[in-house]
């Protein structure tokens, strides 16, 4: 549980001292279910682009919120592979956290990155109804 909300929290994996490295809060009681995700994609020559946009951050002009998808393009490495969706949210980028980053340090988090691996945890969230479906 998060000392500060009392709700529950999320630990990311390899974190060995079992601090939640970010809280996160469900939207709408009980027609939401939030699943984690890991992505992994490559940079580097012989690589497509990632291929994704992002929105959001401590200074965002809607207020703090977190970092998410905006856009995936069809020519990059996300929609390729299907696995990162508009509407996610990023959680972690090589096992950094985003929690209360700016838009700006999650920009420069993606560049830092030359080439390697590039291991995403996302959130997604879903309608109940849907993610029983799925």
């Amino acid at each position: 549980r998060c000392k500060h909300t009392s709700r529950p929290c999320v630990v990311l994996p390899g974190r060995g001292d079992g601090q939640p490295s970010f809280c996160t809060l469900p939207r709408q009681k009980r027609e939401v279910t939030f699943q984690i995700r890991t992505v992994v994609f490559e940079k580097g020559p012989g690589h497509r682009s990632l291929g994704f946009s992002i929105v959001g951050g401590t200074d965002s002009p809607k207020g703090s919120m977190g970092i998410f998808v905006k856009t995936v393009f069809p020519q990059g490495q996300a929609a390729a592979s299907g696995a990162l969706q508009e509407g996610d949210e990023i959680l972690a980028i090589n096992g950094k956290p985003l929690h209360g980053s700016s838009h700006k340090d999650a920009i420069l988090a993606f560049k830092e990155i030359k080439q390697g691996k590039v291991v995403l945890h996302i959130g997604r969230r879903r309608k109940k109804k849907l993610a029983a479906a799925q």
